[in-house]
Parts: structure tokens; C-alpha cells; sequence
């Protein structure tokens, strides 16, 4: 039986970025690193470059037990995905397109055509989808990798490949129309619904994330094209009759739970109480009576609801 392989780099800057796809049998993984000599002379100084530097780079088998036409397959998969440095279309120090494994071989579209439906059939989704199942439930490879993600979102040159890619291809109404039916698709499927809800109000419930999202409003709001724009959208979509009504209806709803109405009442009183609330209010307050219309307006009010108190009742003769 065969298994694929990959080599990344291990300095932290590279973020463990895959540099190498091969299959063999056996320690054949582990030829590249003990050869002292090498055909493919990038791949070879790239490991003199790590043994100078005294490192070792990380070897991982992506897909193991597989007979060797499978294992051709997701060979040319992975090299296609991560692309080679010769052709300029990625970092793999692979000279090949896998495969036969031979350099410089000619390839007719025959050839070439088969291999494309093979990578596409349901049976080599099937094992490539296990395959990464399989490797995403190991939590320390799934940690290594979010890192990696982490790190690499931050990358100038990933931003601007991806900015790059959105603007050619995400950023079309054909790519938002399929996006928009996908995700309907998906959250009519009851079980993904729910699992995705819970893991959003999991996540999202952190301190970490609630600081994070405060943030981030707080920026936002804080540029005065972004507040004029939501502002309003948010009046436009708030003064529907419709809109009142169904906001109406869910605040009654909400309120008749008497669990409900208590919490509310109790975390209002926390918040009026609070040191900061408390000076926001005060500076309001003084900014209105700073306004003399605004002043005249609540002194009126005051003196009508006080001669209303204070006014005789009236009797009606019989």
C-alpha cells in the first residue's frame, strides 16, 4: 500500500507552508532529507538551507493505505492545489505535475482529461473528504493549522492575493446569486441550523470576542460615512408599518414572560446605575438645558403639568 506526503517549512515566518508533495512506501518520506545529493536542485538547497540553520523539516502523510493509482491521483491533486514554483503558481519545489513522476514527459489531453475525471469522481471526493476529516478531528493538527491560517490571514502579500481574487471572481453577481443559494440550501437542513447557532452563540460569548466586537463597532461607528449609511438604513427599515408592528409584537411576547421581564428590569437598573451611564446621562441632560428652545419647551411643559395639579376640579350642575 502507498501513502502522499508533504513537506513545509518549519521556520515560523513560512508559516509551516507546504513545500513538497511525493508518494512512496515504506521511510521513502524521509529520502529527501538523508540524500546528500539531489536531482531537484531547489528542493535540495532548500534542505541544506534548514541544516544550516539547524531545523528539520516537518514531514506529515496526508493520505496513507491507498494502492498506487490512488495515490497517483491525490499526488497531481495537492501539487495542482498548492502549485509549483517553476510555473510560478505556487511554493512546491516539485518539477512534475506528479503522476508518472517522470520529468519532461509529454502529456496528451487524453491523458490529461483522464485524470481530471478521475480527481473528480464521487469515489475520490469520497476518500479525500474522509481523508481530511480524519485530520481535522486530530486536535493538534487542527490547532497547528488554525494558527497557521491565523498567521497567514495576516500576511501582506495573502491579503493582496486575496483582495486580488475577490475582486475578479467574489465580488460578481453570479458568485453572490450562488453564495446566496448555497447558504439557503443550508440552513434549511435542520441539524446544520442548529449546530451552527449553538457554535455562533458559543463563540461569540466570550469576553474575548465580546471585547473584539465592541471594538470593532466602536471604529466603525466612529467613521462618519459608515454611521450615515447605517443610520439610515436602520430609520428606512424601522419605519415600516410592518416593521413596527412585528417589533411591537415581539417586545409584548418578550415581556409577558415574567422571567424575561425580570432579568430586563434588573440588568436596566444595573446599566442606569452605572458610573459611566450615570455621566452620560448628566452630560445630555446639560447639553439640552445649554439649548433655550429646548429649555423653554420642557419649563412649559413643567408649568402645564403643575397648574393641572393644582387647578380646582370642576363640578357639573345637575
Amino acid at each position: 500500500m502507498f501513502y502522499v506526503y508533504v513537506y513545509k517549512d518549519p521556520r515560523p515566518s513560512n508559516n509551516r507552508r507546504v513545500v513538497y508533495v511525493g508518494k512512496g512506501t515504506g521511510d521513502r518520506k524521509w529520502d529527501h532529507w538523508h540524500k546528500s545529493v539531489h536531482k531537484n536542485k531547489g528542493f535540495g538547497n532548500f534542505l541544506a538551507l534548514l541544516r544550516r540553520d539547524k531545523l528539520e523539516p516537518i514531514v506529515e502523510v496526508v493520505l496513507d493505505n491507498l494502492e498506487e493509482t490512488d495515490a497517483f491521483v491525490e499526488e497531481m491533486r495537492l501539487i495542482e492545489l498548492y502549485g509549483r514554483r517553476d510555473l510560478k503558481t505556487g511554493y512546491l519545489f516539485n518539477l512534475t505535475d506528479g503522476g508518472e513522476g517522470f520529468a519532461n514527459i509529454v502529456r496528451t489531453g487524453e491523458w490529461s482529461a483522464n485524470i481530471s475525471s478521475a480527481l473528480l469522481t464521487p469515489e475520490q471526493k469520497s476518500r479525500n473528504a474522509e481523508a481530511a476529516a480524519k485530520r481535522w478531528a486530530d486536535p493538534d493538527y487542527r490547532a497547528r493549522t488554525t494558527e497557521a491560517i491565523r498567521k497567514a490571514l495576516k500576511d501582506p502579500e495573502v491579503i493582496r492575493r486575496r483582495e486580488e481574487g475577490k475582486a475578479a471572481f467574489i465580488h460578481t453577481d453570479e458568485f453572490r446569486e450562488t453564495m446566496r443559494n448555497a447558504s439557503i440550501k443550508m440552513w434549511k437542513n435542520e441539524e446544520y441550523a442548529t449546530k451552527v447557532i449553538a457554535s455562533q452563540k458559543q463563540a461569540q460569548s466570550t469576553p474575548e470576542m465580546r471585547a473584539v466586537k465592541a471594538q470593532i463597532s466602536t471604529t466603525t461607528w466612529a467613521d462618519p460615512d459608515v454611521r450615515k449609511k447605517r443610520t439610515t438604513g436602520i430609520k428606512s427599515s424601522r419605519n415600516t408599518e410592518e416593521s413596527k408592528a412585528k417589533t411591537s409584537a415581539q417586545a409584548k411576547a418578550q415581556w409577558a414572560d415574567p422571567e424575561y421581564a425580570a432579568k430586563q428590569r434588573a440588568n436596566n437598573k444595573e446599566i442606569a446605575n452605572r458610573e459611566e451611564v450615570k455621566a452620560m446621562k448628566s452630560a445630555a441632560s446639560k447639553a439640552m438645558w445649554a439649548d433655550p428652545v429646548i429649555r423653554a419647551k420642557i419649563l412649559a411643559s413643567k408649568q402645564a403639568k403643575k397648574i393641572a395639579r393644582t387647578a380646582p376640579p370642576h363640578y357639573i350642575k345637575i
